[in-house]
């Protein structure tokens, strides 16, 4: 598959991963009250098991299902690190310096972020098991 495809593929997954991270955000910081900080890495490492699940099978397919935990435990470091960092980070930012709510300022640190994730994702995680196959 060229990185065009691969590209769009992954960007469809990320939405679908943003809606499970805006609404899982949206959750925890207006029901349960928890903190922006805490919440923002909950609902962004459920997004990161979301999206890994379905890199697997549409971004990446094919890949042997042996490796499967290996590849998962270090989609969740790199990526998972990057994402928690970089959102937590641009996400409190964004709230300091423009007065924004808390959903809206994710909005754009996960923009922010998806460059950097598909860099990491295609050329760290699963680039050396597609070297294999």
């Amino acid at each position: 598959m060229n990185n065009r495809k691969r590209w769009v593929r992954f960007n469809i997954v990320g939405v679908l991963g943003f809606a499970v991270q805006t609404m899982t955000l949206s959750l925890l910081v207006r029901w349960a009250g928890l903190s922006t900080g805490v919440a923002v890495t909950i609902a962004v490492l459920v997004a990161v098991s979301h999206n890994f699940l379905w890199h697997e099978y549409v971004t990446w397919p094919g890949l042997p299902r042996t490796d499967r935990l290996t590849r998962w435990v270090s989609f969740h470091v790199s990526t998972g690190v990057v994402s928690v960092l970089g959102n937590v980070g641009v996400t409190l930012l964004v709230m300091s310096a423009t007065g924004v709510s808390v959903v809206v300022a994710n909005i754009v640190a996960v923009a922010l972020m998806s460059l950097v994730n598909f860099w990491v994702s295609d050329r760290v995680v699963f680039r050396q098991w597609h070297e294999r196959t």
